[in-house]
C-alpha cells in the first residue's frame, strides 16, 4: 500500500470514529440541548421501563430545580415500581451524555439483572444528560479544568432524592459512579458531609476524590491517563499508613501494565488491556483500587474498559466497568 492511499484510509476511520460519536449523542453537549423528556418533575410515571419484548428500556424525566433543567435517563427494572429496589447514578463526563455513558458502563443492563450477581434486588439506574461550556446558568468555568458539574449538581442532588422518595428506593443500597467530569461530580458529594450519606458508596473512574477516606470507594484508572496512578497510588498509601490494615488480592496479573495483542479474523489485530484489583481496609475505611492498560481514542487511557471493543472513550480490556462497579455496590450497602 502505497503512503498516500494509507493516509486516506487513517483520515477516513478518523472521520467515521467521530461521526459514529457524533451519531450516539443524542443532544449536542456544549449546549443545553436535551433528549425529550415523557415526564418532569415531581414525577408521576413510575412503572417500569421494560419493552415490549421484555429487554432493558428507559424513560427521560425533566427536572427543573434551582435554575436549572436536566433531562435525566431512568432504567426501572420489573418490580421496581413497587419499592425496595436499589439504586445506582451513573454520571458521565464531558462531551458525553446518558447514552455514551452506558456504552461503556452497561449499568442499565447489570443494574437490571443485578440479582445474578448476588444482589437482593435489581437496581433502578440514572444517568443524566449534562451539558458543558454552556448552560442555563452561563457559562460553566469548571468545565475547561474537567471540574464537578456544579452548576447542575443541587438539581442532580434534588432529583435523585426525588427518585428514591418516589420509587421507595433502599436507601441503603443506594450508590454513584463517575467518570471524568462525573469523577469530580462525584468527589463533589463524597466529600460534602452534608450530602454524602445520600449515597453507601461510590465508585471512580477517569479522575478521583479530594478528601479524606469515609464511604466505601472505588477508584478505577488506566496507565496511559496522564497523572491518575498518582490518584490510586495516594489512597492506597493512606490506607496503608492505617494501623492493623489489610489488603485482599482480587486479581493478580503480573502483566496488568502491558496489554496483549490478539487477533481474530473479523477485526485483525488489536491491543487488549490487562487490569490488577485490590482492595484495602482498615477498620471502617474500605477501598479498591483498579489499575488498568486499556487504551481508545482519543484519550488513550481515559476511557471505559469492556470486555468487547467499542472504540470512543471505550477501551478493550479483560475486564468490565459496569461489573466491577455493580460487584462493588452489592457488596457495600451501607
Amino acid at each position: 500500500m502505497n503512503k498516500k492511499l494509507f493516509l486516506v484510509r487513517v483520515m477516513g476511520a478518523l472521520v467515521a470514529g467521530s461521526l459514529s460519536h457524533l451519531a450516539m449523542a443524542s443532544s449536542i453537549p456544549l449546549f443545553d440541548s436535551q433528549p425529550r423528556a415523557e415526564d418532569s418533575c415531581p414525577i408521576s410515571i413510575t412503572d417500569s421501563t421494560e419493552t415490549a419484548d421484555g429487554s432493558v428500556g428507559v424513560r427521560h424525566y425533566g427536572c427543573e430545580a434551582y435554575g436549572t433543567n436536566v433531562v435525566y435517563t431512568v432504567a426501572i427494572p420489573p418490580g421496581c415500581e413497587m419499592g425496595g429496589c436499589g439504586l445506582i447514578y451513573d454520571n458521565h463526563g464531558a462531551t458525553m451524555n446518558a447514552a455514551q455513558q452506558n456504552a461503556g458502563t452497561h449499568l442499565r443492563e447489570f443494574g437490571w439483572a443485578a440479582t445474578e450477581r448476588g444482589a437482593a434486588t435489581p437496581y433502578v439506574v440514572i444517568q443524566p444528560n449534562l451539558t458543558d461550556l454552556f448552560d442555563e446558568g452561563g457559562l460553566d468555568p469548571n468545565s475547561v479544568a474537567g471540574g464537578a458539574y456544579s452548576k447542575e449538581l443541587p438539581n442532580i442532588l434534588y432529583f435523585v432524592d426525588h427518585v428514591i422518595a418516589v420509587l421507595n428506593i433502599d436507601r441503603d443500597r443506594s450508590h454513584m459512579y463517575g467518570f471524568s467530569r462525573g469523577s469530580s461530580t462525584a468527589s463533589a458529594i463524597y466529600c460534602d458531609a452534608t450530602n454524602r450519606n445520600l449515597f453507601a458508596s461510590y465508585a471512580v473512574g477517569g479522575g478521583g476524590i479530594d478528601c479524606d477516606l469515609d464511604a466505601p470507594l472505588l477508584i478505577l484508572n488506566g496507565i496511559k491517563d496522564p497523572g491518575k496512578m498518582s490518584l490510586n497510588n495516594e489512597l492506597e498509601d493512606s490506607v496503608e499508613a492505617m494501623p492493623g490494615y489489610q489488603k485482599t488480592v482480587i486479581v493478580n496479573d503480573p502483566d496488568w501494565s502491558r496489554p496483549t495483542w490478539e487477533f481474530s479474523w473479523g477485526s485483525g489485530f488489536k491491543k487488549r488491556g490487562n487490569h490488577r484489583h485490590i482492595r484495602l481496609q482498615a477498620g471502617s475505611v474500605m477501598l479498591e483500587s483498579i489499575k488498568h492498560s486499556g487504551t481508545a481514542f482519543p484519550a488513550a487511557g481515559h476511557c471505559h474498559p469492556v470486555t468487547e471493543y467499542d472504540s470512543w472513550l471505550n477501551c478493550y480490556t479483560n475486564m468490565d466497568t459496569g461489573a466491577k462497579v455493580v460487584d462493588f455496590f452489592i457488596q457495600n450497602p451501607r
